[in-house]
């Protein structure tokens, strides 16, 4: 299991799909800053609304305060947070129409890169990826919303990795950023009824990842198209959500 949960963090925080994050031992305080800050809003680890001051996240991320405050700035520039006085920030709130607009774009390139990836997966990444996939039907059965989303972000930033295309990723990342999917289900819609959710973003998996061991691009195109569309799906997702 200590395998698998490297490898995701890996997924969310390194490599191609993450620009500005190194080798841990090669980063500047700033970097780490900014890739320990985006993995932690890609991963939902903030609610839609939330204010947090520099000095909370800076105790957080255990980070200096100014390579907080520059990681913020980023990642405000990013939309990822909204720049408030008093050296705080916000989880931008949006609503219905801005919510789908972002999705469509999401299921766009998201369905276009798993596509790429079933073109260029080996056999050795298929398995990394059914690593997580198993580990996210472990937490689903567990009922435990934190670690799903982790591997389940993990997930999808792999694919995006092994899709070779780093625009399309970078485009992708500012879209999750700004979207903040998980943040809204989980933060907006009872548990009890998010959980058959879950579970169908676990079949969708499956559907993915029998794409990938096809080298069936179409496929793979169809079964990440689903999985996006499954959570805006669930009963209550739109719940206190204005427009």
């Amino acid at each position: 299991m200590e395998q698998i949960e490297s490898k995701a963090d890996a997924s969310l925080s390194g490599g191609r799909a993450m620009p500005g994050a190194t080798m841990l031992g090669a980063e500047t305080d700033n970097a780490r800053a900014y890739a320990s800050l985006k993995q932690a809003v890609l991963s939902g680890g903030f609610k839609p609304g939330e204010v947090v001051t520099l000095r909370a996240l800076a105790k957080r991320l255990e980070i200096g305060d100014t390579p907080v405050r520059e990681a913020v700035k980023r990642l405000v520039s990013e939309g990822a947070f909204e720049g408030l006085p008093n050296r705080s920030a916000r989880v931008p709130l949006l609503d219905r129409r801005e919510i789908r607009q972002i999705l469509e774009l999401r299921i766009l390139l998201e369905s276009n890169a798993a596509a790429l990836a079933a073109q260029n997966i080996t056999l050795h990444q298929i398995e990394q990826l059914r690593a997580m996939h198993e580990a996210m039907g472990t937490a689903v059965v567990a009922d435990d919303s934190i670690t799903y989303g982790k591997y389940n972000m993990a997930f999808h930033f792999e694919i995006y990795r092994i899709a070779d295309n780093r625009t399309l990723a970078t485009l992708i990342e500012a879209l999750v950023a700004a979207h903040g999917s998980l943040r809204v289900a989980y933060a907006l819609v009872d548990h009890r009824r998010c959980r058959p959710g879950l579970a169908s973003g676990c079949g969708n998996h499956e559907a993915l990842l029998t794409a990938m061991q096809s080298r069936d691009a179409e496929a793979a195109r169809s079964a990440m198209r689903a999985d996006l569309s499954a959570l805006s799906k669930i009963d209550g997702y739109w719940e206190g959500i204005e427009g």
